[in-house]
């Protein structure tokens, strides 16, 4: 995900949900993962103001239960907060009026700038263009594929063969949804990711487990 920062007005603080920790929480978190421009997703167009994910990541991202940011959603989409909608990579979510939370004053400033320097921009990116295109190849390195993330927790033995395929979508869509960067820096080795992600599996199905076979504890 690109570095940068959105806007929030003071007005939020009247915001209907602001009391209601995990609706804020939540809708804080969309509006930090939301494309601030319009960004191709294997094959799709997806719009400014939305972005690719999954009640089972955000549970993941957000650390609260999926029934948790069910029930959230279910009150953001009933004041039109948020949209979803199902497509074949996963759950499309909009921020409804994003352009009323993120309007473009930056983006036009922006470009006044650019036409002001836009002779010096032009020599920067000559001399610079190939260095970028370097480290995009490098960074491009660490990005595994869907069939390795599989061979990967197949080995691992911590994820059920089950779930397996499911588990290194959710895994990939997660790090992609990111722009495989963790505390704001490229991840270099994904395999130590993968490894988290198996283990925090594996500790999630034994305590349903142990819930399961101790009700009444």
């Amino acid at each position: 995900m690109d570095k940068g920062w959105i806007k929030l007005h003071r007005q939020f603080l009247e915001w209907e949900w602001y009391d209601e920790p995990n609706c804020l929480r939540v809708f804080l978190h969309c509006l930090l993962k939301a494309n601030h421009k319009d960004k191709r997703y294997r094959g799709d167009v997806i719009k400014r103001g939305t972005f690719v994910t999954s009640l089972e990541i955000l549970s993941f991202e957000l650390n609260l239960t999926v029934q948790q940011i069910r029930t959230v959603f279910d009150k953001l989409e009933s004041t039109g907060e948020i949209n979803r909608q199902s497509n074949r990579r996963g759950t499309i979510l909009s921020i409804c009026n994003y352009n009323s939370y993120q309007n473009d004053e930056a983006k036009n400033n922006k470009q006044d700038n650019r036409k002001i320097t836009g002779k010096q921009q032009t020599s920067n990116r000559k001399l610079t263009g190939t260095k970028n295109e370097k480290n995009e190849k490098n960074e491009n390195n660490i990005i595994p594929t869907l069939s390795e993330v599989e061979e990967y927790f197949k080995e691992s033995n911590k994820i059920d063969k089950s779930h397996v395929k499911l588990e290194a979508e959710n895994f990939i869509n997660h790090y992609e949804s990111l722009d495989w960067k963790r505390n704001r820096k490229k991840i270099k080795n994904w395999r130590l990711q993968a490894s988290t992600w198996s283990n925090n599996y594996l500790k999630f199905n034994a305590t349903k487990r142990n819930i399961h076979d101790n009700p009444f504890d």
